[in-house]
């Protein structure tokens, strides 16, 4: 599962910056790699998401439904994520108020 929200990430950015290289940059990590990423996610999905040419990088209409789709999933993630570690920190700042009484050794 973090392969396909890694996956989405990277072509929502290629997509927003419109540039491979700059989506790289951006990101850290190798063209190359951010470049087979959203060739095989694109291969997952079974649709071509972005119109390449040696100058720019377009969302074809499959892209952009996929875009607006992966940003809703990526911040309802999100969300969720948010969420749970909120409740985990109310739950452990929390257990310091608490007092144990210790059990007798037998």
């Amino acid at each position: 599962m973090q392969d396909r929200l890694q996956a989405m990430q990277i072509f929502m950015r290629v997509a927003e910056l419109q540039s491979f290289t700059q989506a790289s940059v951006s990101l850290g990590l190798s063209k190359t790699h951010v470049s087979n990423v959203v060739a095989q996610f694109e291969t997952f999905l079974g649709a071509r998401l972005l119109q390449r040419t040696t100058r720019t990088v377009r969302l074809t209409q499959d892209g952009q439904s996929c875009y607006e789709r992966c940003k809703s999933l990526l911040a309802e993630f999100q969300e969720l994520e948010s969420l749970f570690q909120l409740q985990a920190e109310q739950v452990s700042g929390g257990s310091e108020s608490i007092c144990l009484q210790a059990l007798p050794v037998t």
